[in-house]
Order: C-alpha cells, then structure tokens, then sequence
C-alpha cells in the first residue's frame, strides 16, 4: 500500500479540500451567474419583446381604435365629399398618428374603393410619383376600371389628380376584405406585398356597423424592421416577429433578401424545427429553452403577443448562449483566477504550517526510528505550539531519556562491579525520571536490615532521614510505593527543602528489605509525577535484583580477597622467619602503583581502574604462594646440613665416638704395657686434632663466610677420616629410606667415613614434578640430574650461604608453583592477568630472571612493581634467621646496583626513590636503628651514570 509523509497528507488534504471548496464556490458562483446571465438575457429579452409588443400595440391600438372610430363615423358614408377640407383634415391627422400606416382603405359591397396614402418623407413621394410638398393621397377607384388619385398638401389644398386605369382592381376579392365579420372585431391578413407601395406588410381590417363596408388599414413592416433593431439583445442576437404559420413578420436580420422578394418563414431561416408549437402555446406566458442552431447554442424565448381576437403575432429572441454566458464566463475565469490565486496562497500557507507541524513529528519520526535501532541521545525539542504534538515530544523525549538512563543503567551494571556506581546511576535516573528535586538511596546489610545508610544522593540538599520513617512507620517498607503524610515529611526531610515526596522500599528475592529510595519534591505532586511512578517501581525492581546481585559479587569478592590473604598469610605462618612478607610486599606495591598514578614524567600514561587496582593488588598479595610447595627445610635452611633437623650433630656425635675410640685405645694401650704417658700423649693428641676438624667442620656448616678452595680441600681431607658403626642401619627407618639402603655388605661393624655422601642421600624427581606436563607456560629453568642431593660433604663444600643448587632450584621453583597453582583458578577477565603479574616478579630487565627469562617490557609492570617491593622487604626485613637486617641506605644501595645490573626497572625504582615511597614504608615497618641517612642523589648516579 503506497503511504506518503505526513507533510504530503495534510497538504494534500488542505489542497484537495481547498480545491473542492473553491471548485464548489465556483461552480455554484458559475451557475448561479449563468442562471441570472440567462435570467437577466430572459429579463431584457422580455423586455425587448415587451417593448415592441408595447410598440406594435402602439401602433395597432390606435389603428384598431382608429378603424373602429371610422367604421362608426360618416367616413365610412359613400356620399362623403372628398375634397372636404375638414375631412382631409381630420384623416390627415388620424395618420399622423399612425405612422406605420402606409394605406387606408374605404370600399362598400359594391366594390367602390378609396383610400388614403400618406406621404411621410421624400422616398414616400418619389415613390408614388407625387407632385412636391404632396402630404397625402386620395385614391378612388371603383370596379368599373377607372382609378383617380388627387394630391393634397398639409394645408389640405389640391395639388392636382391623376387618372388610371384600376387593372380591374376589386377590393371584395381581397382576404382583408373577405375576412372581416359582422362581430366588431378587427381582422389582421397575413403578411404580403402591397402593390401600391412594393413592400411587405399586414391589413387591418373592420366592417362598418351595418355590414356594407369595410374600413382597412396597410400597416408596413419596414418600419417595423427598424424598430426591431433596436430591441436586439447583441448584434449576433436575432429577433423574428412571426405570425401563427410562423411567417417572419419582421426580422433585425441584415439580409438583403429580407422581406424584398416574398415572404420567408421560420424554415427560409432554418429554425422552424426549433421552434415550439404555436397553437399550444399560453398567450400571456413566454417559452424559455435551449436550442442547437447552426452550430451553435442559443437561448430561445418566444414571447405571444396579442393583436385582437383570434389574431396573434410572436416574437422570437435567438441570444447566442455564449454571449449570454460571457460575463459568467468572465466572472467564472476570474473566480478561476483567484480561486487558483488562493489556492496557492493556502498551499504555502499549509506548506509552512505542515513544516512547522511535520518537522516535530518528522523528528519524532526520526527518534522513534534511532530508538527503534538502540540508537539514543538526549535531545532538545523546540516547542510547536501545538499541544498535541508537545505532548508526544515531551512522552517521546521522556521515553528516550528514561531509555537512554535505562540501557546506560544496564551498562553501568555490566561494567561496574561497584554498588556504589551503580547507586549512583540509580538516583539519577529517578531523578530525572520524575524530575524531583532530590533523590537518595539508602542500603542496609544483611547483618542488620533496620539499619539504613545513605548510599548515593542526586541533589544539594542535605541528608534525608530516612531511619526515622523506618522507627516510626515500618510497616511502609512493606509497600510498593509509599507517599509521605505531611508530617513524615517535615521529620524526613530535616532542612525542609522538600515538603512532599515518595519512598520506594528495596526487596531481594527472599522480599528481604535491602533498602529504600526516598524522592522529595518542593512543589506539589503531579498526576503526571505519579503516573511515571509505575515505570521507576519496574525500573527499581529490576535494580533490585541487581544491588542483590552485587551485594552478593561483593560478599564473593570478600570472600576471595579474605581467602587470598589468609593464603599469603598461611605461606607466611608455613615459616617463622619469613612472617609478614606476603603481607608487606602487597602494602609497598600499593605505595608505588599510587605514586605511579600522581606522576606526570615517565608514568603520565599510568593509570588504575577499581578493577586493575584489584588485579594488581590481588597479584601482589599471591606473589609468593607458590612457597607452599617449597619444604619448611629447604626455605628456612639455616645451615648447610639442616634438613628436618640440623645433621651437624650426627657429625658431632661421630667425632664424639672417635674421641671415646681415642680414650679406649689409650686405656687398651696401657693395659698393653705402653707407656702411660706417652700413650696418654698420643690421645689427647688425637682428641685434640678431632676437636679442630669438628671445629672447622661445625665453621663450614653455618655458610655465613666465604668457602674458598682450600677449605673446600681441607674438608675432603678431613671427610677421609672413618669411624667404626656396629649398629645396622637399615631397621627402625621408613619404607622410603629402607628402599634407598644398598642390599649388600650386611656385615657389622663396619669402617665409615666421618664426611660421607651416601647413594640414599640422592632423591630423584617425581613424574609429577616434570614441568613440562604440568604447565602451558614455557619454564626456562634447567632443573638439576636430581631434586635433593643430602650427602654431607656436598652441602658443606657451599661456596655462599647454605643451599645447594638442588635447593636453590628448589626455592626458585616456588614461582614455577606459583604460575602452576594460578594457572589453575578461572579468572574473571579483569584479573586474567593476574598469575603473570605474581609471576613475574624474578624476572630481570636485562632476560637472565626466572622462570620465564622475559625481558624488559615483556615484564607487566605490576610485575616490576612487585620485583622493587619484594627485593627492598626481604633486604629489610629483620625477621630472616639467615642474615642480619640492613639498614635503610644499604638496602637501597644494593638494589641501585640491581637496577644498574638492569634486574630491576630502573624507572619503577627511581620513582620508589624520588617520590618517598621507601621513606614512607620505612616510617612504618623498620627499626629505629635501620633508619640511616638515604643521599638519593648519589644512589641515583649509581644507576643513571
């Protein structure tokens, strides 16, 4: 189905509405001018066939009246003298008065005529062949041949006479004489040609009283013509007098033939088949039509006039319709003209108006379109000043707003994991939603659900008090939607800013109350406000789950970072001499990352979300767990032969035995019959030389002194000293290590060294300690031929310290652990990183770290952050059984070589540096006498020279 815009529609309506009225009126004006052209056409129509049948009346009254006056007087008396100057005289003026009278008649039953012809201008005369100054003409004739005519003046006075032979002239014989009856009444011929004067006309005629003559009267149609003339409506209009037979009369045509030749009807003209009915017609009302005429239409009036009795003449008006119709048509075209002006104005008019209307609703159009593709902003829109079309602006403009607040209320809770946040959102929306004044949020926890906090506020004013609406009316946090009494409302709203508003309590799923929102106003409430209240109960549900949801994220999140700090605390309770390292190094990463953040140099692009401080913090607190694999023995090895326990002292207890074997062999030597002195000597020799190389031994085993070569030689010497066990050992001992015991030589006693390392003393690796099956991560620490090597000379021939490479690798494998351990848990995205971040804090800037040999920016830089904590707690740290605590300047100092070696970032510690980080910690967790002077410049020219 074809649509169209609005703006098209209405115009087209306005148009189409415009256009039918002003065809309408244009029509109606049209035909109303039409029915009163033809009505006025009608009118003077009628008024020409009035007048000319007022002027023929003229003409024939008189006459008649002059023919019945002369049928009754002595004029009509055979005797009468002609030459009679009073009658002439009085003929004379009887014919002046009828103009149109070219003959008059006199003539008995015996067939004596005269007759009267008077002489009106000079054509008369000449025609007649009349002396001059002739007036009038007196004819006699009489049926025995002869015919006399005597000329007269005006004066009456005889101008002289003529005699001519009549032609056998008999005036019984003619129709006006036959037509005559003795009633009185006139008789009119048809139309004919007078002999005397050579033009067509009609006769009069009356017998007298006694019925024995007849007076008649010529009445000329010439004249008539002229007369006819002048009553036409146009010079096209045509005007015909006709006679019953429809013979033409008289005629305003200005054809040569007319009237000259014989006499033409309607058919000579071509219009007796229009014309109606003659007989039928009603002589005092005229027939009024429209006909087709030589191709043309006419307006037809036919008028009956009547002449005398039984006689009637008809005047027939042919008027082109179109000239009738002309000023219609004129009035009409300009009816067109102003119409089509009109038109056009309302067009534009209707244009502007639909622009103004369309436009709103064209951009309401537009909105509902970009809401229907989630597309929304908030707009401004400008008034129409149309109520109609404000209001569905204003609901549309609401609509996308609450909308808009709605989906980016939806994108808050997708993207914060913050309750805050989203409280925050909440009120805001409400706000705008209701356009209150102030709106704020209250939460409770599950603890104590009639304890209520301010959670977020939208406005200015000050805090609502909501827990006195909850001690004095709990019942309405039982209800959807609760509006405030007046007096709630002055002991809610405590500066009295608002004296009116809504409070909408907050259910979980278990319609525990979690909270409350509460919307103050400081006019009056509207029927409108309190419509929208339905939508924001829905909008508020729906939160509901949310802030239910994120209480319970935030328990989760609890709970996590309460089980990551009771790990870091377990791994630091797992070691007496390295308590409180997990849970310092997170404090001095913190420290930095802070510093980090405010620092507009080398770390202006550094920034933390609520979610990357969590990362990292999270990162930090688990940087060590991996320590919980790693043996009580081999991390807190305080000496080179510790294990469980510190085997120095089954080297002790053989040098001991040695020493009683020395005694025994003094006291058997004496017995012997050696000299008691000199056996003596020898023993206390003997005593004397194992209580050095004990002594030495016992030097070696604490590792805090450098063991170069020649103690390294020394030791073997010593260690090819033997002793004597009489006791097997292989009983009293676990499955473990009874497995490790060779199966050979069971002879006791039996010849050992006092140093010995022994095969039992090898552990090798567990399938499931192979790296490579337990990680996706591609370790690059080479792990040595076996996991502990216990034998006795091997840990004391340790150059440094007290660890063999066994256990060195051993404790740098608790980063491998700790990449293994992480590895395993499901992270949500924003701590995805987090095993990297705790695992790369061995990891050196110049590649050569563990386990991963990354380098330089391959480093996170929470990583490198954690490495600066971790290396300056552990060389401050006073709590390590293996090494005395630093101070302050040298802890600093060793880690500016560290940096300058590029094992550590040197922009992450010149920041710790310069920015009083470690000054800041120190305050805190170091002893007073660790606190030393720091030169920062000079510590700094160690790495940036």
């Amino acid at each position: 189905m074809l649509s169209v815009s609005f703006r098209t529609y209405i115009t087209s309506i306005f148009i189409v509405i415009f256009s039918l009225l002003s065809f309408t009126l244009i029509y109606v004006s049209d035909t109303n001018s039409q029915n009163i052209a033809i009505t006025l056409s009608k009118d003077i129509v009628t008024s020409h066939s009035n007048e000319l049948n007022a002027q023929i009346d003229k003409v024939s009254r008189p006459l008649i009246s002059m023919l019945d006056t002369l049928a009754m007087t002595k004029f009509m008396q055979s005797d009468i003298d002609i030459y009679d100057p009073q009658w002439l005289k009085a003929l004379s003026t009887t014919l002046a008065y009828n103009p149109f009278v070219s003959l008059l008649y006199f003539s008995d039953n015996e067939g004596t005529t005269f007759s009267v012809r008077p002489i009106y201008n000079e054509v008369d005369r000449i025609a007649a062949t009349a002396p001059e100054s002739t007036s009038i003409i007196i004819i006699y004739s009489s049926v025995k041949g002869q015919r006399q005519r005597i000329f007269f003046n005006n004066q009456m006075q005889k101008l002289g006479s003529d005699t001519k032979l009549n032609a056998h002239f008999d005036a019984r014989a003619r129709p006006w004489f036959k037509g005559t009856k003795q009633d009185g009444s006139v008789h009119v011929t048809d139309p004919y040609f007078f002999y005397s004067t050579k033009t067509l006309g009609i006769t009069f005629s009356r017998r007298s009283l006694d019925g024995s003559s007849v007076i008649a009267a010529d009445f000329n149609l010439r004249s008539l013509n002229r007369a006819m003339q002048e009553f036409e409506y146009s010079e096209t209009s045509r005007v015909f007098l006709l006679t019953s037979k429809k013979e033409v009369i008289a005629s305003n045509t200005r054809e040569n033939k007319t009237f000259k030749d014989k006499v033409y009807t309607a058919k000579d003209y071509g219009f007796d088949a229009v014309l109606p009915d003659f007989d039928s017609l009603d002589s005092h009302r005229p027939i009024n039509k429209l006909v087709d005429l030589h191709g043309d239409s006419w307006q037809l009036i036919v008028s009956p006039m009547v002449i005398s009795k039984g006689n009637n003449l008809y005047v027939a008006n042919f008027v082109l319709r179109k000239e009738i119709l002309a000023s219609s048509v004129l009035f009409r075209n300009e009816l067109i003209t102003i119409s089509i002006i009109f038109v056009a104005f309302v067009f534009c008019v209707v244009l502007a108006a639909t622009h103004r209307i369309a436009k709103p609703l064209t951009k309401s159009n537009k909105t509902l379109k970009q809401i229907q593709h989630f597309n929304f902003e908030r707009r401004e829109h400008k008034k129409s000043y149309i109520n109609e079309m404000d209001e569905l602006n204003d609901t549309i403009q609401l609509m996308e707003n609450v909308l808009l607040d709605f989906f980016q209320n939806l994108r808050n809770v997708a993207r914060t994991s913050q309750p805050e946040e989203l409280s925050e959102s909440i009120v805001a929306q409400v706000k705008e939603i209701l356009l209150a004044d102030d709106c704020q949020l209250f939460t409770n926890t599950p603890d104590n659900r009639g304890e209520f906090q301010l959670a977020a506020k939208s406005g200015t004013t000050a805090d609502f008090n909501l827990q006195s609406l909850y001690d004095n009316n709990e019942k309405s946090f039982k209800q959807p939607i609760y509006e405030l009494t007046m007096g709630e409302a002055s002991n809610t709203f405590t500066d009295m800013s608002c004296h009116s508003g809504f409070m909408i309590p907050l259910f979980n799923r278990n319609n525990d109350n979690t909270g409350a929102l509460l919307i103050g106003f400081t006019t009056d409430i509207t029927d409108d406000t309190r419509n929208r209240l339905r939508f924001v109960r829905e909008f508020i549900g729906f939160n509901e789950i949310v802030l239910e949801h994120l209480e319970q994220v935030d328990e989760q999140r609890k709970l996590f970072h309460s089980f990551v700090e009771m790990t870091a605390t377990a791994v630091d309770i797992k070691s007496p001499y390295t308590g409180g390292h997990c849970q310092r190094v997170p404090k001095i990463t913190k420290m930095i990352a802070k510093a980090a953040t405010v620092d507009t140099d080398k770390f202006a692009d550094f920034s933390l979300t609520s979610k990357s401080w969590e990362e990292l913090l999270v990162a930090a607190w688990l940087h060590d767990c991996g320590k919980v694999t790693t043996p009580d023995h081999v991390m807190d090895k305080a000496t080179k032969l510790e294990t469980i326990y510190d085997r120095i002292h089954e080297i002790r207890m053989r040098y001991e035995v040695l020493k009683r074997d020395a005694e025994i062999t003094y006291l058997q030597s004496t017995k012997a019959g050696m000299d008691e002195g000199q056996a003596l000597q020898i023993c206390d020799d003997l005593k004397q030389a194992l209580d050095e190389e004990f002594a030495f031994v016992a030097s070696c085993n604490p590792g805090s002194e450098f063991l170069d070569p020649d103690k390294q030689q020394r030791l073997a010497d010593i260690g090819e000293r033997t002793w004597l066990r009489t006791l097997p050992d292989d009983i009293g001992i676990s499955q473990q290590e009874f497995a490790k015991k060779s199966q050979s030589n069971k002879t006791l006693p039996v010849t050992e060294k006092v140093l010995v390392d022994k095969p039992e003393h090898l552990f090798v690796w567990e399938e499931k300690k192979q790296l490579q099956a337990n990680s996706k991560r591609d370790f690059k620490m080479v792990p040595p031929e076996h996991r502990y090597n216990r034998g006795e000379l091997h840990n004391l021939m340790i150059k440094s310290g007290t660890l063999t490479s066994e256990e060195r690798y051993n404790i740098n494998d608790h980063i491998v652990q700790t990449y293994l351990m992480l590895d395993q848990l499901p992270y949500p995205e924003h701590l995805k990183n987090v095993p990297l971040i705790a695992g790369s804090h061995h990891e050196k800037m110049n590649g050569q770290g563990y386990p991963l040999q990354l380098k330089g920016e391959e480093i996170p830089i929470g990583g490198r952050m954690i490495a600066v904590a971790d290396v300056f707690e552990a060389l401050t740290a006073c709590d390590r059984p293996y090494k005395a605590a630093k101070t302050l300047n040298h802890s600093l100092k060793i880690m500016a070589f560290m940096v300058k070696d590029e094992h550590l970032d040197g922009d992450v510690f010149d920041l710790f540096l310069t920015q009083g980080v470690y000054q800041e910690y120190a305050d805190e967790f170091l002893k007073v006498e660790q606190l030393d002077f720091v030169d920062v410049a000079a510590l700094r020219n160690i790495y940036l020279s």
